[in-house]
């Protein structure tokens, strides 16, 4: 509103004084021609008959007249006040025109100080000298009154556009505030754990955006409150189940409850086993911790992608022979270089080979390949196993999702995997795929850019 108004009042002021000016000029200017046209007519200043429909004139025109002769005195006179027949014209009027010069003053009666007119003056030439002159006297007041009028609807027009800005100002606030207002009660329910929020986007400008990512918030929200819910469910799940064989057996051992040195050796197998399991389960939430407050460390260096798989091969090939897999190696000719961390990229290819071989049938194949197109290099790793459901596929990195919990536990795994594998391939800069289908085994790929000029000199 102030803004509004700030437009609003320079602008009247300009179309009055514009009014104003216009009438004024207009006023004059007609005065000044009927004087300049009338003074022609008259030919000699001291003969009455020259004045001939004087009266008539000043009727017609709507203003009053005089005439005046070289000595100043007023002859002829249609105007009262001082310009009375008889009366001596005023100098202002009479040395400019006795000088053949044209005159146009305002003129405020002395006596009220109140009414104003304007004098017009020309010169009466009679053979070619200054015999005279004519003064029109117009009367401004019907122009004031006209400028008055005007300025009344210029007011009018004021208080009615303020009326209307008023208005609109508040429909406009009103539409803006309303969805504001809502959104704010949606986040208050949200501050306080209600977080099924469901705001309708009426708009495709940033309120509705604003009312989309409110919603997303509430959503995101939810599924973290769930997903939360259950992470301490699974932890609390996979660490008693280890920490309760550790203290059986432990108090088995303990109360002398064996009966041979091989069932004793059995039970210390058992604890040794649930305490590796333990131990890799809090080293595995260790790391995922770290990586998600970005707390790893990373020692990125010059490596070739050949080597890596290599290495990662061979430690894994002996949990691949006890299930009579074979993993099929098919390396890279171009022998591209990466800049990253070599013992992060290995615990990669480690947990995605691993994964391979738990969930594929005996006496099948794992075939890992690499690829080159432009600067990003691809790993595929592909298992010909039980593979994944589409729709367990957008959760297969979460922590603890399983898509078979039953065979999933038996094989072993911590259930984090997966999720510490996505979080060091983004950690590395790089990228991961999946395709997989029911029955038809797994394809990770992973993704990776190299350096051209480090292969160009290679």
């Amino acid at each position: 509103m102030i803004l509004f108004l700030l437009v609003l009042f320079p602008l009247i002021y300009t179309i009055d004084q514009l009014f104003t000016a216009f009438y004024m000029n207009q006023q004059q200017e007609q005065i000044e021609q009927f004087a300049d046209k009338y003074s022609v007519t008259i030919s000699d200043v001291e003969d009455v008959n020259s004045y001939h429909m004087f009266d008539m004139l000043s009727e017609l025109i709507n203003a009053d007249l005089f005439v005046f002769n070289k000595e100043g005195e007023i002859l002829k006179s249609t105007v009262g006040l001082e310009f009375e027949a008889g009366n001596e014209v005023m100098k202002e009027l009479y040395n400019p025109i006795f000088q053949n010069q044209s005159v146009g003053m305002e003129y405020t009666e002395p006596e009220t100080a109140d009414n104003l007119f304007y004098l017009a003056g020309k010169p009466i030439i009679v053979d070619g000298e200054v015999n005279g002159g004519l003064v029109v006297v117009s009367n401004m007041d019907k122009v004031n009154t006209s400028i008055d009028q005007v300025r009344i609807w210029l007011f009018i027009s004021v208080i009615g556009a303020l009326f209307i800005a008023i208005g609109f100002t508040f429909f406009i606030s009103r539409k803006l505030s309303s969805p504001l207002l809502k959104m704010e009660k949606a986040t208050r329910e949200i501050a306080k754990g209600k977080l099924q929020t469901d705001l309708p986007i009426l708009t495709k400008d940033e309120v509705g955006s604003l009312a989309g990512a409110i919603t997303d918030l509430g959503k995101e929200l939810e599924q973290y409150r769930t997903s939360r819910s259950e992470f301490f469910a699974n932890i609390s799940h996979e660490l008693r189940t280890p920490i309760s064989y550790i203290k059986g057996y432990s108090e088995v051992l303990r109360k002398g409850m064996v009966q041979s040195e091989m069932e004793r050796n059995q039970y210390l197998m058992i604890i040794e086993d649930e305490s590796t399991r333990l131990a890799a389960l809090i080293n595995d939430l260790f790391e995922l911790a770290k990586m998600e407050e970005g707390k790893l460390d990373l020692h990125p260096e010059w490596i070739e992608m050949d080597d890596i798989l290599t290495s990662a091969i061979k430690k894994v090939s002996l949990k691949a022979t006890e299930k009579k897999i074979a993993i099929l190696l098919q390396p890279s000719h171009d022998h591209p270089m990466i800049y990253v961390d070599a013992i992060r990229l290995e615990q990669i290819m480690i947990n995605l080979i691993e994964n391979a071989i738990r969930y594929s049938e005996p006496e099948t194949n794992v075939d890992v390949y690499i690829q080159v197109h432009r600067n990003r290099l691809k790993v595929f790793i592909k298992d010909q196993g039980m593979g994944i459901p589409k729709e367990d596929i957008p959760f297969i990195f979460e922590r603890f999702y399983r898509v078979e919990k039953s065979r999933s536990r038996a094989s072993g795994g911590t259930g984090l995997g997966l999720a510490i594998v996505k979080n060091l391939v983004e950690l590395l800069g790089g990228e991961i795929e999946l395709n997989s289908a029911s029955g038809e085994g797994t394809l990770f790929t992973l993704s990776f850019s190299i350096d051209q000029k480090v292969r160009a000199d290679k």
